[in-house]
């Protein structure tokens, strides 16, 4: 840092060399300092090795991500909410770190997802975390991944449910996903809709899809969303009123 010696002070910036005033009156020349990194620095200096190789990473599981979003998207596009696709791209990327057969950096999404901590981490991932499952519905689903049924047992509309206050009935679906994550292709399958209003009595509700095609990961979604009855149509109440979750994942 130079130091200035004038009968007068400068102040500001010529070219590279920024001209300072200090408190106590002093005046000093010193150049202008490097800012940011440069594409080429970044790709070669070893200090950012473990950013490029999280960056690789969560990158390639974003693109996994864009099938596992289309997996039940007849559901997904009546619940969700906008933090959707960025919970759907962590959630693959905590599970691709169940891969430890590889270093960081070399890690992938099919690895982590053969593990069985990498397949828990899927249950009750919601598509719409304003209205996740455990806070709509009151009693437990039980899944068959097997047979492709959710059944909710001794099941009473206006006890067993958070109503939205404008809500006169709810339906009820369950969708079964084959998901060959290793190639990203998916096949959905949907179960018949049930509407019941707030007085429906007791019952038993079993929701059944086909089996879809392909035999990889399997996946079971419950749909519970509201409506509004209007004579004799009902309208679907905005999506973040509704509720899409995965509930259970079967290997074949």
């Amino acid at each position: 840092m130079a130091k200035i010696i004038a009968p007068f002070l400068i102040k500001g910036t010529l070219d590279d060399i920024n001209f300072v005033i200090t408190a106590d009156g002093n005046n000093y020349a010193r150049m202008k300092g490097k800012t940011g990194v440069s594409p080429e620095e970044f790709k070669k200096n070893p200090v950012f090795n473990s950013v490029r190789e999280h960056g690789k990473e969560f990158g390639h599981c974003a693109k996994k991500a864009v099938v596992f979003r289309q997996l039940a998207s007849l559901f997904n596009n009546q619940a969700k909410e906008v933090s959707f696709v960025g919970r759907a791209n962590k959630l693959l990327f905590e599970i691709l770190q169940e891969d430890t057969s590889q270093p960081q950096g070399q890690r992938t999404l099919t690895q982590g997802l053969k593990t069985n901590d990498g397949k828990e981490a899927l249950l009750f991932f919601e598509s719409n975390k304003l209205r996740p499952l455990e806070r709509v519905l009151k009693i437990k689903a039980h899944c068959q991944p097997q047979t492709q049924t959710t059944t909710l047992a001794d099941f009473t509309t206006k006890d067993h449910l958070d109503w939205p206050e404008e809500a006169t009935h709810v339906i009820l679906a369950a969708a079964t996903a084959n998901w060959d994550f290793e190639n990203d292709i998916c096949n959905s399958c949907y179960s018949n809709e049930i509407i019941l209003d707030k007085q429906s009595e007791k019952q038993t509700i079993n929701l059944t899809t086909a089996k879809p095609l392909g035999n990889h990961l399997q996946l079971t979604f419950l749909f519970i969303g509201f409506a509004i009855q209007q004579r004799k149509k009902f309208k679907m109440l905005h999506r973040k009123n509704n509720t899409t979750t995965l509930i259970a994942y079967h290997s074949p």
